[in-house]
């Protein structure tokens, strides 16, 4: 379900973390009042639709609006550089502009995104290395991976 509301581009972990603890800070006697009517599963469709698509959620706090605010930034300032300076400079701009993302990053994101490509790892030896799931880093990787690319 988490995987068909973010339309499968990787954050369907992170949207069923914040679902989850929702449900447990939840009334439980609500809860249980909805698991009675057989409801529960609308009832956790609307909470992720809620999380996913409200710009007032806690998830789009954690784990959208500070990449998207990055992106933006780092756009805006690529355009207004001027196109006579020699490539050399911009791509050391660029560099620093990529870190400056990788800076405002959840740490998680950050680290394993380091790890991979200045350590020089497989996803399956960064995996072993760190016990962290090969489907997690996965995923990891390619979400700042598009936001790198909206460069």
């Amino acid at each position: 379900m988490a995987y068909n509301v973010c339309g499968g581009n990787g954050d369907q972990d992170d949207l069923l973390s914040v679902v989850i603890e929702e449900l447990l800070n939840a009334d439980q006697e609500k809860i249980n009042t909805i698991i009675q009517k057989k409801q529960i599963t609308f009832y956790i469709a609307r909470i992720m639709m809620n999380q996913y698509y409200s710009k007032t959620s806690r998830y789009y706090y954690e784990y959208r609006k500070y990449y998207e605010l990055a992106v933006t930034e780092i756009n805006n300032e690529i355009t207004k550089s001027s196109t006579d300076d020699n490539d050399q400079a911009l791509r050391q701009e660029y560099v620093k502009k990529i870190q400056k993302v990788l800076d405002n990053c959840h740490w998680f994101d950050r680290q394993i995104f380091k790890l991979y490509y200045m350590k020089d790892h497989s996803l399956n030896s960064l995996a072993k290395v760190t016990k962290i799931d090969r489907n997690t880093i996965y995923h990891t990787i390619n979400r700042v991976k598009k936001f790198l690319k909206n460069l």
